[in-house]
Formats: structure tokens, sequence, C-alpha cells
């Protein structure tokens, strides 16, 4: 419950504080005293947008504070949530600043303004005159029948369901679509992998062919200068060879004359081993020469493929060899591909087919609930001045999209909130036929449906404090008294803060403040008060008989505050 709410330096307000109460209380005054800057520094509390042109001229900065006490259990949870000590009072400040800064208080500790969205969503609910125009969107009628029904944990299973089916349809959907590029691209891959392959490459076989080539093109300068080897060394008349052999044996004999040319002879004589170790490996492989032009048309042919190969692929034969085993892995993943969108599939039927059950259980919940928001808004409106109205709920069916056969089944198109689209039908008169509410109510019918539909959907205790802002707009009179009632009915479960204009209304307050606004000084200031007996006579009976409260208003406000039994 708001206890207590203080601000400072808000447009025309320099100061107020205003102490609330249980039950309902109103606040009146002339139009343009301020109320409606009341409730913006409220809303400041709740998260609303503050800016620097909110702060009184003079000002550095502006200030709203709020007690709160009796705390839900929502709002504690939040608080818990956010870190804050679970305490049974909370105190929340704002200060907005001339350079734009907001400084946030919970409990005297700073916060994130997030959180005062968070905490406020679960104390105060505002009610303000263009919610009742809400009613002309019917879009908005479905979140009501759900209410009135007690369907909103129902509706956000459906959403969470419906949310799982669509997740898992565009998983599918993508994989498919992917797979089905791919499958495009596996004829790709199977060529390049075949065509490499096929080719047979081999780690170095180009350098290998080049020094292979390079040699058959030479093979008879190759030929010729290995037998001019042998020759030199072995086998000519005056081959190294031999006049080596006929010379080591005369320098061993001076060698036994002179043992210091013994290195020498051992020096000749591995030397002569070495020349025909060289004159044989000369031989052999003079023996091994050939020249054959088809080999050489065959290495050029390889060489020419491989080069091809290595044109089209912009790689080296180890580039190449790479590709073909990154073309196989990429193969391999098209077969997993396939496995996994088999698997995908089955989780999509599953989901698609949990959200569909959930909406069908939803949808007929919905129907059975839709004749008791019939009865029980009949009677409500009755209360309110609407006797003969006939109030019917009607269901219709939403477009459907061809091209999402997941989401359209029997003529029904499924969404986060179910299959239904409910609409509000009414007859103000006897005797007509209902037609949709949203083309035919007026604004005092709008204020008196929405405040009955208020009663119906608002369960007790979930929301400690509701504040009504001119819900009486368009109606007076016997009318205002039986909206009067009904809001005091509310205030008998729940805090109420109503702005009125309507006597009969304020006349049923449990407390009644009043915002006046008045000029010092060359000075405009808004202030707010409360009102004790005598005050609130002469309030009434301004609200009565305008601007010139006579003798009789206040004997009409006295007794109207008389047959309520309402205290000062």
């Amino acid at each position: 419950m708001l206890q207590e709410l203080r601000i400072s330096n808000i447009a025309v307000i320099d100061h107020v504080e205003l102490e609330l109460g249980p039950g309902l209380n109103v606040l009146t005054g002339e139009t343009g005293a301020g109320k409606t800057i009341v409730l913006a520094s409220l809303g400041l509390l709740l998260g609303a947008r503050g800016s620097a042109d909110l702060i009184r001229e003079g000002a550095d900065e502006a200030v709203v504070e709020a007690l709160f006490t009796d705390l839900p259990a929502a709002t504690r949870e939040a608080l818990s949530a956010a870190g804050c000590e679970d305490e049974d009072e909370l105190v929340l400040k704002r200060v907005v600043t001339r350079g734009g800064r907001n400084r946030i208080y919970v409990n005297g500790s700073l916060g994130p303004l997030s959180l005062l969205s968070n905490v406020g969503a679960g104390l105060i609910h505002i009610y303000g005159q263009h919610e009742q125009h809400t009613l002309r969107r019917t879009e908005t009628h479905l979140a009501l029948l759900d209410a009135h029904a007690g369907l909103e944990a129902d509706a956000a299973v459906m959403k969470e369901r419906f949310d799982a089916f669509t997740a898992a349809w565009k998983e599918m959907r993508e994989l498919e679509e992917a797979l089905a590029g791919k499958a495009r691209e596996e004829a790709f891959l199977w060529a390049q992998v075949e065509e490499i392959e096929g080719a047979g490459l081999e780690l170095g076989e180009d350098e290998a062919l080049r020094r292979r080539r390079e040699i058959i093109a030479h093979s008879e300068r190759l030929y010729q200068t290995c037998r001019e080897g042998e020759l030199l060394l072995y086998e000519g008349d005056s081959a190294l060879a031999g006049e080596l052999g006929r010379f080591i044996p005369r320098l061993r004999e001076m060698a036994e004359i002179d043992e210091t040319l013994a290195e020498a002879v051992t020096l000749l004589e591995g030397s002569a081993a070495q020349l025909d170790e060289a004159s044989t490996l000369i031989r052999r492989y003079a023996d091994k020469l050939s020249f054959d032009p088809r080999e050489l048309e065959r290495i050029e042919d390889r060489l020419a493929e491989i080069e091809r190969l290595k044109r089209k692929y912009r790689a080296s034969v180890e580039g190449i060899l790479a590709l073909a085993e990154r073309a196989r892995e990429d193969l391999a993943a098209l077969e997993s591909g396939e496995e996994d969108l088999a698997g995908l599939t089955r989780q999509f039927e599953a989901a698609r087919d949990t959200a569909w059950k959930t909406a069908g259980e939803l949808s007929r919940a919905r129907q059975q609930a839709a004749g008791s928001l019939e009865t029980a808004m009949e009677r409500e409106v009755s209360e309110l001045g609407l006797a003969q109205t006939t109030f019917e709920v009607r269901f219709h069916h939403r477009g459907t999209a061809p091209d999402d056969p997941p989401f359209v089944l029997g003529g029904a198109r499924i969404a986060d909130d179910g299959v239904d689209d409910p609409e509000f039908y009414f007859s103000p008169n006897p005797g007509e036929s209902v037609r949709a509410l949203a083309r035919i109510a007026s604004g005092g019918e709008l204020s008196r449906l929405m405040l009955a539909l208020k009663s119906l959907v608002l369960p007790r205790g979930e929301i400690p404090t509701l504040l009504f802002d001119e819900v009486d707009a368009g109606i007076g009179g016997r009318v205002a008294d039986m909206v009067g009632k009904k809001l005091a009915g509310v205030a008998r479960s729940h805090q109420v803060i109503c702005v009125t204009h309507v006597a009969p209304i304020a006349a049923l307050a449990d407390l009644h403040h009043v915002v006046e606004k008045r000029v010092s000084d060359g000075r405009t200031y808004t202030t707010v008060r409360r009102l004790d007996e005598t005050e609130r006579v002469r309030e009434l009976a301004r609200m009565l008989g305008g601007a010139e409260i006579t003798a009789q208003a206040e004997r009409h406000a006295a007794e109207m505050l008389k047959a309520h039994g309402r205290p000062a």
C-alpha cells in the first residue's frame, strides 16, 4: 500500500506531502490545479521517463519519494532478486537533475532505473483516461477474458510452447534450406574428389617428373660424358687408373728407401680405389641411360595435367590434395546433416503437436469462461446504470496464411496466444441487436464497461494499489453515484486512489485530498492537503455548484457525506 508520497520541485510544485490510507482515497481540484503533475510524479517512481523539463524553475533537481507498506510477495521477490534486503517497508526515491541524470534509491541504497519498473509493476496499477479507449482495440479483449477466467498462467504456457514450436520450425527449415544448397554443392564436391583422386597425385610428383624430363632431354650428352669418363679413368691407353697402378709400386719401392714417402703411397692407393669405384659408377649410369621419346611424351602429358589442376584449383599439389580431403569431410558432413534433419523433424513435430494441443485446451477453457464473463458483465454494468445491457463474447477465426501450413489447421491459425480471437459485443438498449463494442460504445459507456471489467479481472491483493485517473469521464448524476459505489467496492480489497471531478464519487472517499494552485510573490505554487470535515463539505459543494458555493450546495454536500457515512 502507498502510505506516503513526497514531491519536490516538479513543475509548479515546490513541495507537497500526501499521507494516504487503505480504502478509497480521492484527489479533487479545479481543472489545471496540478492533479496531473501529482500523477506524473508518482509515475516517475514506477519507472516512467524523466527529463530536466520537469524540474521547477530555479531548482537544480526534482525529487519524488514514496513509502510503501504491506508489500506483496511479487514485490519482495523482485527486491530479493535485485539483491535488496527483505523488509516490511519499502522507500523508493528518484532524483532528476538538470543534466538529465537520474539517481534511484531503494531503501536508501542506490539502484538501477530498471528496478523501478520491475518493482513498481507489482505495487501500483494506473488506470488512466486513455485506458478505457483500449477497449476499442479488439486485441485487448483476449487478455481481459484470460484475466477474468484466471487463464494468465495457461496463456503463458501457450506462449512458451508456441515459441518452442516456432523455434523448432525455424531450425528445421534453416537446415532444410542449408541441405538443399549443399545438395547442389554435393555434385560439385564429388566432382572435385573424383577428379583429384582420379589424377592419382602424389606429393612432390611434379618436381620428380621435371627432373626426369630434364634427364631424358639430355640423355645423349650424359651418355657421351660418361663414356669419356670411362676412357679417361679406366679404359683408354693412357687411362688414369692404369697409369696410377703402374706408378704406385715404384713409389712404394722408393718409400722403402725413404719412409717419408709412405704417406703419399697411402693416399695414392686410396685414390686408385676411388677412381676404380667412380669408373664403375659412371659405367653403370651409362648402361642405364636410355632415350625413349614415348616416355618423354608421357612425362610431358602428366606435367600438363598437373599444371592444369594447379591452375584450376589455384593451389600446389599439396594444396590440391588438402582440398580433396576437405571435400571428403564436407561430404561426410552432408550425410550427418541428413541425420540431423531427421532428428529436428521429430522435435518439430512434437513441439507442433504440443502447441496445437495446448491451444485447443486453452480455447475450450476460454469458450467456457466467455459465458461466465457475459453474465458477470451484465450484472456489473447493470449496477453502473446500464441495466438493460446485453454483453456477448464472440470468437472469430484469424486469417490464414497458406504459405505457413504448420501454423494453420482446420481453418484456424495458431499464434503465441493460441487460436482465439475474441471480440466483445454489446447492446445498451433493449430490442437492439448486439454490435461490436469497439464501434458503437460511447465515452461514458466505455468508462463504465472498463470499470466493470476491472472490478472483475483484478485479483484480490495481487496489486495492492489501484490508481484511477478521472474514470468518471462522460458520466454524471445517478450513474456517477453508481460508479463511486463500484470504486468503493473495489477499495474493500485494494487501496484505491482516484482523481475525480464528480462529487458523488468524492463523497464516498475514506480520505479526501484537494489539489490547489495559488500565486505568491509572482510565482505559482501547487499544494495538496487533506481535508477535514468542514473543508470536505465546501469542496463537495464547489464540485456540485461551481465557482459560487451556495448554502444549498453545502447542505447537499453534507447530506451526501451523511448518506454514505464517510469520515471527513
